[in-house]
């Protein structure tokens, strides 16, 4: 990512990113009517019509569960409850299979799995994008050791919820949303064991979704992507790496996180980013901004660790909002603002706060009335910024010894105010495109050594304060009544 992070001062001029979504995890690996293994469990239930319950609890290895619940009115109500467990041994708690599918309205469904190379998919509203008011919680590793299990939660519709946890290990989970007012909760903690490399993609079809993914535990390699296409989206993202002291260089990988609010369209790639790879071919023509009114919230504790957001404009407003917090050396940060869109949309807002060495952070915005905020303590540091447009603001802000801040500016009335303070470098560059209206800039630039106290060590144009990141996005547990309970 520092290569394209080094090349951010570009990114407005070029006029154009190959952004990524995440592509679905390979089909559910098993089917019920097999028998899976010497001993095994395997179960089959078909329920039609509305406000029906199932519970199945398989103890085992190898199992398989298949719950169909097909209403066929689109009103639903069905419930669904499968527990999967066992200890971790060579003969029970390992590969299993739990996938449930609900048609419907506010069906309800919980599956709880134990052990290894476990499975769990749930599909509510079966493309039925009628639907609303699903919830489905998938949990993995509920007390035995857990490791290597997938978790997949598709629900159409809007007012759904969505409700993934994974503890212990290398598991990885797949949310996807079509449809309005939809959350996604994904809870990755590598613990007790603390080993890394979780994976968690979310992707979310319509307006005013929310996707929130927690990761954590003693190593890095974790890896979380939003993808929201649709206006007035928010992703938060928050993952804590409590190892890699010499940030990232022992030849482990810290952790990744990207967030990518556009909509689908014309091919406007130029620019790839090379934080993720992930196959774009289901989305024809790449991306352009025309989502609006995003928020992004990233932080990541620890070191070696990236983070990029991508943010949209329609031709009249953006409105977006992009904040991320790096505490921790070796850490990389990247936000795109309405770069696709450059001549129009503005509003948009970018924060970015390092606190550690040899960190990289850079941004782009096109557009009007943007606002730059960048501050970074610590030594080493690189921070970059470019805006094309008028009425834009850059604050930057660097504390420490040999920083270097690089911001650069194309259009009229604009505005930079750029504090360092400990031994840096700047530079700084207005009306750098021919054809473009000039004019009305202002540049200031303030640079004091380690004894320096000029003018108070004074520093100006302070923004808003950042987004309060709370989500709570709670799925209740499914609670089936006991079977015949008046017998």
């Amino acid at each position: 990512m520092k290569k394209v992070i080094l090349n951010v001062a570009a990114l407005l001029f070029a006029v154009g990113i190959y952004a990524q979504h995440a592509t679905p995890p390979p089909p559910l690996t098993a089917v019920p009517s097999q028998s899976l293994a010497s001993g095994a469990n395997t179960g089959e239930s078909i329920q039609n019509g509305n406000d029906n319950k199932v519970r199945v609890q398989q103890a085992g290895t190898s199992q398989s569960v298949y719950s169909n619940q097909n209403d066929g009115t689109g009103t639903g109500g069905n419930q669904a409850f499968v527990r999967q467990t066992g200890n971790v041994t060579g003969a029970s708690g390992v590969a299993n299979l739990a996938e449930v599918l609900q048609s419907g309205s506010v069906n309800m469904s919980t599956t709880l799995q134990e052990g290894d190379r476990n499975e769990a998919s749930t599909r509510q509203g079966q493309s039925n994008t009628a639907s609303s008011g699903n919830r489905a919680i998938i949990r993995q590793g509920t007390g035995q050791n857990a490791e290597d299990n997938l978790a997949r939660i598709d629900q159409d519709g809007d007012n759904n919820i969505a409700n993934t946890r994974q503890t212990y290990d290398n598991s990885h989970a797949w949310t996807k949303q079509v449809g309005d007012d939809n959350k996604s909760r994904i809870n990755q903690n590598a613990g007790p064991n603390q080993t890394d490399g979780h994976g968690a993609e979310v992707n979310q079809i319509g307006d005013r979704n929310e996707s929130w993914v927690q990761q954590s535990g003693n190593g890095a390699s974790n890896n979380a992507k939003a993808d929201q296409v649709g206006d007035d989206n928010q992703a938060i993202q928050t993952q804590v790496n409590t190892s890699l002291a010499d940030g990232g260089h022992d030849g482990i990988s810290g952790n990744e996180a990207l967030v990518s609010q556009l909509a689908p369209g014309g091919n406007q790639g130029v620019i790839t980013s090379q934080l993720f790879a992930i196959d774009n071919s289901g989305f024809a023509g790449g991306l352009v901004g025309i989502s609006y009114a995003g928020i992004a919230f990233q932080t990541q504790t620890g070191s070696g660790n990236d983070v990029e957001a991508f943010q949209g404009g329609s031709a009249a407003e953006a409105s977006n909002y992009s904040e991320q917090i790096q505490t921790g050396d070796g850490n990389d940060a990247l936000v795109l603002q309405n770069v696709w869109n450059s001549a129009a949309g503005g509003n948009n807002y970018a924060k970015q706060n390092q606190v550690g060495n040899n960190n990289v952070a850079g941004l782009a915005q096109g557009g009007v009335n943007h606002k730059a905020h960048q501050r970074q303590f610590g030594d080493n540091n690189n921070a970059m910024s470019t805006q094309m447009g008028d009425h834009n603001l850059v604050n930057t802000y660097q504390g420490g010894n040999m920083n270097v801040a690089n911001t650069a500016q194309a259009g009229q009335n604009n505005q930079i105010l750029l504090v360092q303070k400990g031994g840096h470098s700047y530079s700084v560059s207005q009306n750098l495109l021919d054809g473009m209206p000039n004019g009305g800039n202002v540049a200031d630039i303030l640079q004091l050594g380690p004894n320096g106290n000029f003018a108070t060590d004074g520093e100006d144009c302070v923004f808003d304060p950042q987004l309060d990141p709370t989500r709570p996005y709670n799925a209740p547990v499914v609670n089936i009544a006991d079977p015949c309970p008046d017998c």
